[in-house]
C-alpha cells in the first residue's frame, strides 16, 4: 500500500512538471519579442516594413512604445530604470551621451556580436550608441507660400513675408540647435550663446509656433498655416508622400545630426543586438537614404540623389561637441523661455 502510495505521488510530481514545461514552452516563445522605443514618425515612415522582414528572418517580434522627443524617451528610459518595457531606444546621439552617463540605463554595444559596426562612419559611434542616419538641421519651405519662392540663408527668416509663417523647434527638440545656429549667426558660440537668445527675440514675430514634436508643425506646414519648417531633411519626404510639394535648404551654418539606436539593460541584449545589426547594415541602410531622405551611416551605401542635394555646401557644415551641449541645455533653455516668453 505503502508502495502504491509512493508511486502515485511519483506521477502526479511527473504530471505537474510536464504541465510547468508545457506552459513554459509558450511563455519562453513569447519572450523572443523586443519593444523600440521610437517616434511614431520613424516607425509608420521607415522601420515598420523593415521591422517585418527582421521578424521574418529572425523570428524576434517587433513590438512598439512611442515617444514625442528624444527628450521624452530619456524620461521615459528613467522612469523604467531596472524593468524596461522596452529593449531598444531610438534617440539622438547627444540624448544618448546624456543617458549614457547615468548609471544602469544603456548596456554597451557587442561591437563582437555586431559584424556591421566596423562599417560605420566616423563620428556615428560611441560605447553605447550606434548611428542609425544623419542629416543636415535646416530649412524646409513650401516654395508657393514663400517670398520670391525661394530661401536661401537664416537670415531670410528674420526678414519680411515671414509672419506668423515659421514653425521653430523648441531647445528641447534638436537639442538646442536653433539655439546654436543663431548664436553663431549673432557673432557668438556655443560657448556664449547670449547673442543668439538675443537675436531669437527679434524672430518672435515671424514664429507662429515653438514646436515640441514633428507631426504638429508637419501638419501645418502641409495645411499652409506656416510657410517654413526649421527641421531635419526627412520632412521632404514625408510630405512628398502627402502630395505637397517643399524644398530644402541647408545654409552655413549647417548642424549635422546623428540619430540611431541603443540598447537598454533588461535582460533581452542578445535580441536587441540583432535588431541593432540589422538597422547598420547595408541593406536597411540603403533603404533609409532612398525611403526616409536621410544619410546613410554604413561606408558602404552612398547617399541617394535626392538627400545629397539637401546637404550643406563644402564649408557650410558645422558640429558642436555633445557633452558640452548636455551640460549646458537646461542653462539655455532657461534664458530662451525667460527671452522668448515660453
Amino acid at each position: 500500500m505503502r508502495k502504491n502510495f509512493g508511486l502515485r505521488i511519483a506521477s502526479s510530481l511527473l504530471g505537474v512538471l510536464a504541465g510547468a514545461a508545457l506552459l513554459a514552452a509558450p511563455a519562453a516563445a513569447q519572450e523572443k519579442k523586443i519593444t523600440l522605443l521610437i517616434w511614431s514618425s520613424t516607425w509608420n515612415g521607415l522601420i515598420k516594413p523593415l521591422a517585418a522582414q527582421f521578424t521574418k528572418d529572425t523570428g524576434i517580434a517587433v513590438d512598439i512604445e512611442v515617444e514625442a522627443s528624444s527628450m521624452e524617451g530619456l524620461v521615459k528610459v528613467q522612469a523604467m530604470r531596472g524593468k524596461p518595457t522596452a529593449d531598444v531606444w531610438f534617440t539622438a546621439q547627444g540624448v544618448a551621451e546624456r543617458a549614457a552617463s547615468d548609471p544602469g540605463l544603456l548596456a554597451p554595444m557587442p561591437i563582437d556580436k555586431l559584424s556591421n559596426w566596423k562599417d560605420i562612419i566616423p563620428g556615428g559611434t560611441s560605447p553605447t550608441f550606434a548611428a542609425a542616419y544623419y542629416y543636415p538641421f535646416g530649412i524646409v519651405y513650401r516654395p508657393d507660400l514663400v517670398p520670391g519662392g525661394k530661401i536661401s540663408s537664416w537670415e531670410e527668416l528674420w526678414g519680411a513675408g515671414f509672419e506668423n509663417k515659421l514653425a521653430l523647434p523648441a531647445p528641447s527638440f534638436f537639442s538646442g540647435r536653433m539655439i546654436l545656429v543663431s548664436a553663431l549667426l549673432a557673432g557668438g558660440s556655443i560657448d556664449n550663446v547670449d547673442p543668439g537668445i538675443e537675436k531669437l527675440k527679434k524672430i518672435k514675430k515671424n514664429a507662429a509656433f515653438w514646436f515640441t514634436s514633428d507631426p504638429q508643425a508637419r501638419k501645418a506646414l502641409a495645411q499652409g498655416e506656416v510657410s517654413v519648417m526649421v527641421t531635419s531633411s526627412s520632412t521632404v519626404k514625408t510630405l512628398a508622400d502627402q502630395g505637397v510639394t517643399v524644398k530644402m535648404v541647408s545654409p552655413k551654418p549647417a548642424p549635422i545630426i546623428f540619430e540611431g539606436v541603443t540598447i537598454l539593460k533588461g535582460g533581452k541584449e542578445d535580441l536587441a543586438a540583432q535588431f541593432v545589426n540589422y538597422v547598420i547594415s547595408q541593406q536597411w541602410q540603403k533603404t533609409i537614404t532612398e525611403v526616409w531622405n536621410m544619410g546613410p551611416v554604413n561606408k558602404n551605401v552612398p547617399p541617394a540623389g535626392k538627400f545629397a542635394d539637401v546637404l550643406p555646401k563644402d564649408g557650410d557644415a558645422v558640429t558642436f561637441n555633445e557633452t558640452t551641449i548636455n551640460e549646458r541645455l537646461a542653462g539655455w533653455t532657461e534664458k530662451f523661455n525667460q527671452a522668448i516668453g515660453q
